[in-house]
């Protein structure tokens, strides 16, 4: 049986995204099975500072994003939508997204997953 886990606000460590430029997308897994018992759900806080974007891409798997805070935009496909503190996002798997801060933002994603290395990003065939 698997049983209840803490995980510290400091752990596991903050990283950059490999496609950012000047470490302005950064992230950090909450839950994840490369750190703990993950029941199949993995969760994590990714952060743009202002300005920067997340290029459009698609993944094989649903994902939820919350806004915990900051403003920006999100493309879904073709169109793009205001996105403010309190939103919240649900983006079906094959679906071209993508963000942009207009200032500093922090979200909150959640995948159907054990592992957030098993959430493959296509940026290439998402344009």
């Amino acid at each position: 049986m698997t049983q209840p886990i803490h995980i510290p606000g400091e752990r596991p460590e903050v990283r950059v995204m490999h496609e950012s430029q000047h470490g302005g997308l950064q992230y950090r897994l909450m839950v994840d099975a490369d750190y703990g018992p993950s029941g199949g759900v993995c969760q994590g806080i990714f952060h743009l500072y202002g300005g920067h974007t997340e290029k459009v891409h698609r993944h094989g798997l649903d994902e939820t994003v919350h806004v915990i805070d900051g403003t920006g935009k999100v493309s879904l496909e073709d169109r793009e939508i205001e996105i403010k503190t309190g939103d919240t996002l649900f983006i079906p798997a094959g679906h071209r997204h993508g963000f942009d801060a207009d200032d500093d933002m922090t979200l909150f994603f959640t995948f159907p997953t054990d592992r957030f290395t098993k959430v493959d990003y296509d940026y290439d065939g998402a344009a």
